[in-house]
């Protein structure tokens, strides 16, 4: 009957638990090596008994039952049988490794007896000038001896058994010590603190004196005092307890997810222009304007990499924060052919043809990325928008790993490269100061730099081009053509309701917008069906219109009468060609402070206030009669309940008062006629009602004189009779 032999010592490790074999009637007994408990096997019949030899070597097989090499009284040589050193790692180790397995196995081979004068002879006749260039010299008979002794068995010795540890100290299990209770506690609070080492130290000593005082309130004085470890023992625990459970408790949960936790699977396609990645970052660099002579900052750089080639489908270059224009601009990159240099087109022609339309765009979870209508407008378009989980850069890995080679490689070399803080403060170095590239440079350079990266090996297809990726499957499978990429751009634009078309346009922006045959024709078609309350007396219609945020030269009326979109100009073509909306309103910001600097606003008020006043003392009699309409209206309750009490009684000092001031008085003539003297008079005739004029002239004539005014007499026509 067939059996098994264990090697002397040998130990079997179950699920963990380490037994010791033994053969016993056709079966394995495997005894626990701490409660000797006796293991029993499931049988067929559901009883528990000892396990056959086929069952052993299956549960060999399942790798449910590991066979080591028995344990050593040494505990050097029990870290060395723990240990899995492949037989290069312990030649790297020690080189006398190798030369110790040899002269044990070769002893072995030939059953040399364990005795110094045979192990002599044998190593005389067995150690050739081959081994003796190998390994150096033959080894004293007396070491073999005590190597064959206690590294290793018969039939069992391994290169990993000779690795020499002299020096090593193996570290114990704590002994749970009071003085090595609190430290443990101490390093383990500090790291989940996030202390420094020397805090921690600091933290230690105080608590280990309070107890060798007694003054510790829930440990006991010892007998004899214990002694503080230095720092160095406290580096060492802090080093040792560095894991996934011991980060600080303010960063635990995103450090373990970004250092700790396993990436997952990368995104994978089945076939090009599957799932394409847009991703954004600062470009390194500063670029001036030669025409305003100014640094004009950090570019964004966006771009698009395919995920089944890691090809760089498309990218921009612009002022603009992300946005949903960054969204559709980079959008007709990608699915219009590329312009390479000229040079790069002849040798690689593939790379005009990076080109089609997404089945997928992967985007970040930005504010201005999760719009609705992007959503819906990418749906009708007939591809999807992916959002990125949230804090978990390593979804589009991809991406992140192609932008920051793409701008390091765009900027290293380039003047004006932004470098670190702490870099530029060592150096001294203002890269503002030496910027000196122009953006259409830059374009130039990203452009060749683009080319060059789609056509180098990358190590993610295998050392294969991501052109030659992208040209066999266009070749299987050929490029999706995007249909009326027009419409999908205006169902992204901005739109505003509400505006006023008339025959000189619509005015938007502080801009006119005109088109001499368009504006009719809108006119004709939209002013017959404009709803009659909100219709005005001339040829006017509300509309709505769409517009590009970063192209303000142009928009696109709703013509609701044809369901479809007219284009109007604007009038300014040479200011608002190209013109940024973001742009035009700090121009007009700027325009506003200058004219604040010529006049304030609160002045144009009073200049307005004075022109009122002037109007409404030009007639007193509608003055009077207005102030009697508003003390009428206050008496209103309805309107008294609203306003409040407008007008208050004020009560001020008493002052000394004339009857002069409130009886009439003409004063005497100086010169007295007797009436009988005189000769007779008519009776004076009857004087028109005066005219609101002449009032306004007796109330002006009733003012102030001016000082230095020259007389002036006028003379007032009559009814009858001749001029008085």
């Amino acid at each position: 009957m067939a059996h098994i032999r264990f090697s002397p010592g040998a130990i079997v490790d179950v699920r963990g638990a380490e037994y010791h074999p033994a053969y016993a009637h056709g079966r394995v007994q495997l005894t626990h090596l701490i409660t000797g408990e006796i293991l029993k096997y499931e049988q067929k019949d559901g009883s528990l008994e000892l396990p056959t030899v086929e069952q052993f070597q299956l549960m060999q097989h399942g790798g449910d039952a590991v066979t080591r090499t028995p344990r050593s009284s040494d505990t050097i040589r029990n870290y060395n049988d723990s240990a899995e050193w492949t037989r290069d790692q312990a030649g790297a180790i020690s080189a006398r490794a190798l030369r110790m397995a040899t002269a044990c196995q070769m002893l072995d081979e030939r059953g040399v007896p364990q005795g110094t004068g045979a192990i002599k002879a044998a190593l005389d006749d067995c150690w050739t000038p081959e081994l003796a260039h190998r390994f150096g010299q033959k080894p004293s008979a007396s070491s073999v001896k005590n190597w064959r002794k206690n590294r290793g068995s018969i039939g069992n010795r391994h290169p990993r058994h000779m690795v020499p540890l002299s020096g090593r100290r193996i570290v114990h299990s704590p002994n749970g010590s009071i003085d090595q209770q609190l430290l443990w506690t101490c390093v383990l609070e500090g790291r989940k603190a996030g202390r420094h080492v020397a805090d921690i130290h600091a933290d230690y000593a105080y608590r280990l004196n309070l107890v060798n005082d007694g003054r510790h309130p829930s440990i006991d004085k010892p007998h004899e005092p214990f002694e503080v470890c230095s720092e160095r023992t406290v580096r060492r625990r802090f080093n040792e307890l560095e894991s996934d459970k011991t980060l600080a408790t303010s960063i635990e949960v995103e450090a373990v997810k970004q250092d700790w936790s396993g990436a997952g699977k990368p995104l994978a396609a089945d076939f090009v222009m599957q799932y394409v990645i847009v991703d954004h970052t600062w470009l390194d660099v500063h670029v001036v304007c030669p025409a305003l002579q100014m640094v004009l900052g950090r570019p964004w750089l966006t771009l698009a990499i395919d995920v089944k080639s890691r090809a760089i489908v498309g990218h921009l270059i612009t002022f603009q924060d992300p946005c949903r224009w960054s969204v559709s601009e980079i959008l007709r990159r990608i699915v219009l052919p590329k312009r390479p240099p000229p040079a790069m087109t002849s040798r690689y022609p593939v790379l005009a043809m990076l080109c089609g339309k997404p089945g997928c765009l992967i985007l970040d979870n930005a504010v201005e990325f999760r719009s609705h209508t992007l959503e819906a407008a990418a749906r009708d378009a007939g591809f999807s928008v992916r959002f990125c989980p949230i804090k978990q850069p390593t979804y589009r890995a991809i991406g992140e790993r192609a932008i920051k080679t793409l701008n390091d490689q765009t900027t290293r070399l380039l003047p004006g490269r932004a470098l670190t803080l702490n870099d530029a403060r060592r150096w001294g170095y203002d890269a503002e100061a030496q910027a000196i590239v122009m953006l259409d440079e830059l374009e130039a350079i990203a452009n060749q730099i683009i080319a060059s990266y789609n056509v180098e090996p990358h190590d993610g297809l295998g050392s294969q081009q991501p052109a030659l990726v992208f040209e066999r499957d266009i070749n299987r499978f050929g490029i999706n053509d995007f249909a009326d990429f027009a419409s999908f751009a205006r169902d992204v634009m901005e739109v505003r309701s509400g505006a006023q078309l008339s025959p000189s346009g619509i005015r938007a922006f502080n801009l006119r917008y005109h088109e001499i045959q368009a504006v009719p024709e809108l006119l004709r078609d939209l002013v017959p069906i404009e709803p009659r309350r909100q219709r005005r007396s001339d040829a006017t219609a509300t509309v709505e219109f769409r517009y590009d945020s970063m192209d303000i030269s142009r928009i696109h009326v709703w013509n609701r009468k044809t369901r479809k979109y007219v284009e109007l100009m604007c009038a300014d073509e040479r200011y608002s060609s190209g013109m940024p909306l973001w742009l035009h309103e700090q121009i007009e910001r700027e325009a506003q402070k200058q004219g604040l600097a010529f006049n304030t606003q609160e002045e144009r008020m009073n200049a307005r206030g004075h022109l009122i006043d002037a109007i409404r003392n030009i007639s007193p009699g509608d003055l009077a009669a207005s102030r009697k309409r508003l003390a009428t209206l206050i008496e209103v309750p309805r309107i008294r309940q609203t306003t409040g009490n407008i007008v208050d009684l004020v009560h001020t000092t008493p002052s000394s008062v004339t009857l002069g001031d409130f009886i009439a008085n003409d004063r005497a003539r100086l010169t007295s006629l007797d009436q009988d003297i005189l000769s007779s008079r008519p009776d004076p005739r009857t004087k028109p009602a005066k005219s609101a004029l002449e009032g306004r002239r007796e109330h002006a004539a009733t003012g102030q004189i001016e000082l230095d005014a020259p007389a002036r007499k006028r003379r007032l026509p009559m009814t009858k009779g001749g001029y008085q």
